[in-house]
Parts: structure tokens; C-alpha cells; sequence
């Protein structure tokens, strides 16, 4: 508020919106509309004997009411009239009042802080921290976050998105792997959105823990949000499927044989609810795991379902021939190999379509073939009574070999 001037013969002071409606600046909404229907009632124009100043003192107190009933603009408002910086409204004077008294001049050091507006603290990640941790840079920042908002408190507790997101990065850092995937997929949950469950990476928090079929039935409700056909699901078959591979290639083809025959049939499962065709590397390593398991019977079984599978891709008929080769079954291998050489599977001869040269893949085929074959031979020679060993099987260590050998001294 400033002194006392005078326009057009009329006496007037320049009041903060405050000082107009005769409130102050700690008022609560409420307050303020009790105070702003109060000085209406008392500066109507049909209670005032001068009608012309009635009437500018209403329009004050409108202009004043409609910016402090906004929170927004009320916030704006409070931050400026603590820097001294506020705007004022000319409050019309009667001929015989006296001003008030000086209260917030223009340029004054600024007030005590109100409610809406608290320098004191700052916006770090969505927390409040206060201005002294602020200035003292973002390691500090984070300390204070984490001593006062996220040490001792539980993620499923909250709902904030943004205490989340701090929150599964703070999990991370300390090594508390179950809490870093809950926290990821609360926030996932809350948030639905397809921005949030991109950048969240899920594949890769599943991945580092070796939680993948977790990942893959919190993923598969995830992309039910999404119809058929979209980029967002879409992306969401993608991540399954990398999943599904990080699964196959930490489970299925490594580990005890017994361990990885169980897994395949895991994967093979999931791919099945996933309503997914396995990759012919999913079948290929399920094979492989059986072999190695013993279980006979359930790999000839795969191999014919990978046999019958029609073929849509040039580049797997030579998988097939490897496959073959590597089961053991190498007079069907030779068999395969011999109708491509022909020409009896076109596609399979098309450059363009194989993205290489035809010649050097049946070359190579042909090479593994003839090393399949003497492999056989030598294990046959050695062990006659033994039956024919499929390739991708651990050798046998022969006496004398270097692993036995006894360290020198």
C-alpha cells in the first residue's frame, strides 16, 4: 500500500488485493470470501450516500477477489508481494477518511512468507528439500531426499509417482533387487501410461535379477491394455520375446542338464500361453537341453514338430539342415541338403531373399555333415557297443589326458 494521492479531484491509495478486501495475506479461502462478501455488502452502492465511489470501490474489490480466489494466481500474487514487486488497486478515499497506514510499500523487504508460498524449501524430483540443501548441490540434494523421504518407509505404501521413481533408482544403487522391481512395477501400475512403461525398462531389471518369467506375466498384463495390431502392443511382443530369449539363453543352454531340460519345457510353455510360436532357436536349444538331459523321446518329438513347421524363411531351410546334423540324424541331414542343392526348395536359392551367397552356405553344411560323419565313425570304432552320440554332447575324458595330469612337483 502507498500514500495518499488524488485523480480527477478524488482522493485515492494504492491498496495490495489484501488491503482491499480487508484481509490478510495468511487468510484461508475461506477467509478471504467471507471478507470479500463482507466489504460488498458494505460498499454496495445502494448503502452508500455517494454512488460513484461505491461503485469503483465494488470494482476494486472484483478485481481483487477474482485473482486471490485462483490458486495459482494467488501463488504468483504471494510471490511477488513478498519481493515487494505487487500490484496495487487504486482504493478511492471519501472526502473526510484518512489513509491507513503504511503497511507493504513498493521496494520494502519482503514479509513474512505465507502459507502458498515458502522460499524456505525447493522443488528437487518432485520432494520439498530445504533452500540450503538446495544450494549446496544435487549430492546433498539426494542425501536429504534420502534421509527424510525414502529410509524407513515402504514402497507399497505410496502412490506418488514421482517418490517411485526415485525410489527404484535409491533400491538399485544399494543392491535391493526385490524392492527395485516392486517399486518399477507399482509405478508402471499406477501411472498406465505408455511413456512411463518404456522408460521404467522392465526387461532389463528382470534380466539383472534373473526374475524373466516374472517379467513376463507382469509384461503380458501390461500389454492387455493395449488392442491388437498397435505400436504400444507391438512393442510389448517385442520385450516378451527378448525376455523370453534372455530366459532361453541363461536357462536352457546353460547349466546342469537336468536344469536345462526343465527350463525348456518352461519356455516352451510360456510361449504357448503367450499364444507366441516358438522361435526356431527356442526349439533348437530345447532340443539340445533334452539331448543332454537323456531324454531321448521327448527330443525326436521336438524335432519332428521342428521338421513339420512350414518354412517361411529361406535362411531356415539351412538351419534345418544344421539341426538335423546336430541330433544325429545325419542321413536326413544329407537328404535336406541334397533337395536344396537341386533346386527343389527355390527360396532357399534366391540371394536376394537369403542375403548371401546359396553356394557357401550349402559349402558349409556340406562341411559340418562330413565332420558329423567322421565324428560318428571314430565313436564307433572306440566304442563299439555304445550307440551313435548326438554332437553338442560333453566328450568323454580319456585316460592320460591333459585334464588328469598330475601338476609338475
Amino acid at each position: 500500500m502507498s500514500g495518499e494521492r488524488s485523480t480527477d479531484g478524488a482522493r485515492v491509495e494504492e491498496r495490495d488485493y489484501y488491503a482491499v478486501l480487508g484481509a490478510e495475506p495468511l487468510a484461508t479461502l475461506v477467509e478471504l470470501r467471507s471478507a470479500f462478501r463482507a466489504a460488498v455488502l458494505r460498499h454496495h452502492p445502494d448503502r452508500s450516500a455517494d454512488a460513484t465511489l461505491a461503485t469503483r470501490r465494488t470494482s476494486a474489490l472484483n478485481r481483487a477477489w477474482a485473482a486471490l480466489r485462483d490458486p495459482v494466481r494467488r501463488l504468483h500474487y504471494d510471490h511477488a508481494l513478498e519481493r515487494g514487486r505487487a500490484e496495487t488497486l487504486a482504493w478511492p478515499l471519501e472526502p473526510d477518511e484518512a489513509p491507513a497506514p503504511i503497511r507493504r510499500p513498493r521496494g520494502a523487504a519482503a514479509p513474512a512468507t505465507t502459507r502458498w508460498h515458502q522460499p524456505q524449501f525447493r522443488n528437487v524430483h518432485g520432494f520439498r528439500v530445504p533452500t540450503a540443501t538446495f544450494m549446496a548441490g544435487p549430492a546433498a540434494q539426494r542425501a536429504w531426499i534420502v534421509a527424510n523421504h525414502i529410509d524407513g518407509q515402504d514402497w507399497r505404501e505410496h502412490s506418488e509417482r514421482y517418490w517411485l521413481r526415485f525410489a527404484a533408482a535409491y533400491y538399485r544403487d544399494r543392491g535391493r533387487l526385490d524392492d527395485w522391481i516392486g517399486a518399477l512395477e507399482r509405478l508402471v501400475t499406477l501411472d498406465g501410461g505408455y511413456e512411463t512403461l518404456v522408460r521404467a525398462n522392465l526387461r532389463g531389471a528382470y534380466v539383472a535379477t534373473g526374475e524373466h518369467l516374472r517379467g513376463t506375466a507382469f509384461l503380458q498384463e501390461a500389454g492387455s491394455r493395449y488392442p491388437q495390431g498397435t505400436a504400444q502392443r507391438r512393442w510389448v511382443e517385442a520385450e516378451l520375446r527378448a525376455l523370453l530369449a534372455d530366459y532361453r539363453d541363461a536357462r536352457v543352454r546353460r547349466g546342469r542338464p537336468e536344469d536345462r531340460a526343465e527350463a525348456a519345457e518352461l519356455l516352451l510353455n510360456y510361449l504357448e500361453a503367450l499364444e507366441m510360436r516358438p522361435a526356431f532357436a527356442d526349439v533348437r536349444a530345447a532340443i539340445m537341453a533334452h539331448m543332454r538331459a537323456g531324454n531321448a523321446d521327448r527330443a525326436a518329438e521336438l524335432l519332428e514338430r521342428a521338421v513339420e513347421t512350414p518354412i517361411t524363411e529361406p535362411a531356415r531351410w539351412f538351419s534345418l539342415v544344421q539341426l538335423l546334423t546336430e541330433a544325429g540324424q545325419l542321413d536326413r541331414a544329407s537328404s535336406l541338403l541334397a533337395e536344396i542343392a537341386r533346386g527343389d526348395h527355390p527360396d532357399a536359392l534366391d540371394r536376394r531373399r537369403l542375403r548371401g551367397d546359396p553356394a557357401r552356405r550349402i559349402s558349409a553344411a556340406r562341411g559340418r555333415l562330413a565332420r558329423a560323419r567322421t565324428a560318428a565313425a571314430r565313436r564307433a570304432v572306440r566304442e563299439p557297443g555304445r550307440p551313435p552320440a548326438v554332437r553338442g554332447q560333453a566328450p568323454r575324458r580319456r585316460r592320460g589326458s591333459r585334464s588328469h595330469r598330475r601338476p609338475p612337483g
